[in-house]
């Protein structure tokens, strides 16, 4: 009898999934028909995928999941050294037009049984890999390359806030001093738009002082920026 283990990864790129997404984030402009998700195996054996989108619940499943999306095909077989496109598409509505909103993509990767084992009691690792889902409505006032140029950053009796006055996600991923390049966070943060996020810190930090913040783009990849306390 073989039992099946779920590990939930937030990081895509991870050795012991054979199945991994391409990408770290996918964003959906609210005026595309569909976009596509590429999905890679870097096994040798097949594996047997399963796909859904989520609100912001990790312990979804594709049966309790309740989100404006269609995602095809929601089961596939990957072949090993090969890849597969699953197709999403919008189906309407009540997001806000002003901003982004955010939701969940999730692949599990089901390993086959092993023939050798076939009929033995056996425990296998379904590993499920999550990343950020966003729909970004068309027409918002400032273009996400620009974001980072609106962000501010304070500080008062050691605790920073960083505050996010523009329609998309900010995902931060490190603050340090340009003096010191010590990484003043703990973990990376993620602000909603139009919002703030406080944090304590162990350092004194001054108006006019200057920190490095590294952010992470449309494409995953992380952008240092120098931003001067507030």
């Amino acid at each position: 009898m073989r039992k099946l283990l779920l590990v939930t990864v937030l990081i895509p790129f991870i050795s012991h999934a054979n199945v991994i997404i391409s990408a770290t984030r996918e964003i959906y402009p609210s005026d595309s028909k569909e976009i596509s998700v590429q999905l890679l195996n870097n096994g040798s054996e097949p594996s047997l995928v399963q796909a859904w989108i989520d609100d912001g619940d990790p312990n979804s499943t594709p049966e309790t999941a309740n989100v404006p999306f269609l995602l095809m095909p929601p089961v596939v077989k990957v072949s090993g050294h090969s890849g597969q496109q699953l197709k999403v598409k919008y189906i309407g509505g009540n997001q806000a037009k002003d901003r982004e909103s955010v939701f969940y993509l999730n692949v599990l990767d089901i390993p086959p049984e092993p023939e050798n084992l076939r009929g033995r009691s056996v425990m296998q690792l379904a590993i499920k890999s999550r990343i950020k889902f966003f729909f970004r409505p068309t027409g918002l006032k400032i273009p996400a390359g620009d974001m980072i140029k609106k962000i501010n950053i304070y500080n008062k009796e050691k605790q920073l806030t960083i505050d996010n006055p523009t329609p998309y996600y900010l995902t931060i991923s490190a603050i340090s001093p340009v003096s010191s390049k010590k990484n003043l966070l703990s973990e990376g943060l993620m602000i909603s738009p139009f919002s703030q996020k406080s944090v304590a810190i162990d350092v004194a930090l001054r108006a006019g002082d200057r920190v490095s913040a590294v952010y992470i783009n449309d494409y995953g990849a992380n952008i240092s920026t120098v931003k001067e306390i507030k």
